[in-house]
């Protein structure tokens, strides 16, 4: 499940994550208004703040198995998870353009802070 929460700061997509996230969040959600942040201000700054039932994602693909790749962006936090989720974001951040960050769900104020300072840099 993906949905979206009360912005964390202006600029930012601010989004809660739990359990299996489907390929309809993924197309349906979370792109659409990755496309509409970068038309309307230039960049993409993402907040996911999961809980610990995060089990993961489906298959981002649709019929025909076309992959959806995730589009460009410019930050992304993501606060809380399970454990896996921590080194999951370590992982990726060398393949990602943009700035790429984890936080435990304890430092959730410094997940805003760090977001805020990239949404409004430039």
């Amino acid at each position: 499940m993906l949905c979206q929460i009360p912005d964390i700061t202006k600029g930012v997509i601010s989004l809660f994550v739990s359990g299996r996230i489907s390929t309809q969040d993924y197309i349906h959600c979370l792109l659409p208004l990755m496309s509409q942040a970068r038309k309307e201000r230039g960049r993409v700054c993402l907040y996911i703040e999961a809980d610990v039932l995060l089990e993961g994602w489906e298959d981002l693909s649709v019929s025909g198995g076309t992959l959806q790749p995730l589009p460009e962006l410019d930050a992304l936090v993501f606060v809380g998870g399970p454990d896996w989720v921590g080194n999951a974001v370590h992982l990726l951040g060398p393949f990602l353009r943009g700035d790429i960050a984890w936080f435990p769900l304890e430092q959730k104020q410094a997940a805003r802070d760090w977001i805020s300072h990239r949404s409004d840099c430039c």
